[in-house]
This record gives C-alpha cells, structure tokens and sequence, in this order.
C-alpha cells in the first residue's frame, strides 16, 4: 500500500464520522464501532511500523487499552465518569507496558520497545474521545455542528495528503483544506459562527497532518501492515481536538 492509497483509508474513517456525528445519540455505538476499527487497525501496524520487538505484546497492550478507552467512554456519565475512566485505561496501558517487557524473554532494543508501546497504548486510548464528542454532539446543538464540521474537515485533509508531492508543501495544503470545509460545513450546520469552524478544522488538520507526515516518514511505512497504522492514527490523534472543540462551543 502505497500513499495515494492509505491515505484515503484514513479519509473513508474520517468520513463515517462525519456522518455518524449527523445522527444525535443513535451515532454513539456506531462512533464506538468506527473507533474500535480505528483501534484494531493501530494495534495491527504499530509494531511493525517502528519495528518494534515482541510485537505480539505490544499489540495485545494497544488494543486492550483502546477497546477498554472506547467502552469506558461509551459510558453514560455519573459515578466512574468516561473521561476518568479513559484516564485509569491509559495510566494502567503505562503500568502494562512495563510487565510486558519483563515477560520478555529477551529484552533487546528495552528502551524502543517500551516507549512505542506506550506511544502506541496512548494514541489508541485517546481514541475512544471522538465517543464523547459524540455524546456531547447528541446533547448539544451548537456542539453536533462543531463535531460534524471537524470530522468533515479531517476527511478533506487526509484526502489532500494522497496528492504526491513534498510534505513542506502538502502538508499546509492539507490544513488549509481543513479549515476552510470545516467554516463551509457550518455554514449549513446549527451551530457557531464559521470561524469557530475554522479554527477546529485548523488544529484538527494539523494533528492529523502532522501525525500522517510523520509516521509516513518511516521506511516500512508503505507495507500493508504498518500502512494500517499510518492511514489509522491521523484519525485517533484528531479525537482529543475534536472533543475539546465540541466542549469550548457548547
């Protein structure tokens, strides 16, 4: 899997919730279950991409703090609250990367093994935010609009990046197109002014930007497993900006 073609895999994600995000409270579980992709997908790539040991491992500890990010913040708030809850998932991810390698039979390359699995056990279980910006899209109004247009301006960035071409130069190209779909979406949406958008659309196009580019940069980037994780982890960084943009305008 070459650019031009992960790339659009990270696009038809950003897609989905955007349209998922149309649908009020009946979109949570279908939000959980593009997320749980999201998740698995991560999970699937992540050793491979940065050549990780014992990627098995590594793996097991990703995914497990993504599903458990993404069930605990499908919860409904009162008592364990979901953004405490996602807390306790990452903060136990750290304490399992650390049995994880002392379960290793042998412990080369320690130090890569244990800071990307901690690296990837964060991003999947941040994941599990666009669950509450959902949520609080299905409360809110002023809030839906503000998701919608975020998840529609990631879908434009992600696209941009399959243009072939110096990142120097994609990579504003992206954001850019990110900001600007964001203030068109709201136009039409319920909702804060476009420039509200645009700004969400603009930080949300450069954490998506910046973590394609990025993890793309790799040498075993364009093989289809680690390929997963490049299209994947655009749309899991976007999660937490997408939730506090959701939060400051409701």
């Amino acid at each position: 899997m070459n650019p031009p073609t992960r790339a659009p895999l990270g696009a038809a994600l950003a897609l989905l919730l955007c349209v998922a995000s149309l649908a009020g409270a009946t979109g949570v579980p279908i939000v959980t279950g593009i997320v749980l992709v999201v998740v698995l997908m991560v999970a699937i790539g992540w050793p491979d991409l940065f050549e990780l040991p014992s990627a098995r491992g590594t793996r097991i500890v990703v995914a497990l703090t993504g599903i458990g990010g993404a069930l605990l913040s499908a919860m409904p708030p009162g008592g364990f609250g979901p953004m405490l809850g996602v807390a306790t998932v990452c903060a136990a991810a750290v304490f399992a990367a650390f049995v994880h390698q002392m379960l290793r039979p042998e412990r080369t390359a320690l130090t890569a093994s244990l800071t990307g699995t901690v690296a990837g056990a964060m991003l999947t279980g941040l994941a599990g935010c666009w669950i509450r910006a959902q949520a609080t899209a299905a409360a809110d109004p002023v809030a839906a609009g503000v998701v919608t247009a975020s998840a529609a301006g990631l879908c434009a960035a992600l696209l941009i990046l399959t243009v072939p071409g110096r990142g120097a130069i994609v990579a504003p190209l992206a954001i850019a197109s990110s900001a600007a779909v964001s203030a068109l979406v709201l136009l039409a949406l319920p909702g804060p002014s476009p420039l509200v958008g645009a700004l969400a659309g603009l930080a949300v196009g450069v954490g998506a930007s910046g973590a394609h580019v990025l993890l793309g940069s790799t040498l075993v980037a364009r093989e289809p497993a680690p390929s997963l994780a490049v299209a994947a982890a655009p749309v899991a960084t976007a999660g937490v900006i997408v939730l506090l943009a959701a939060r400051l305008a409701s």
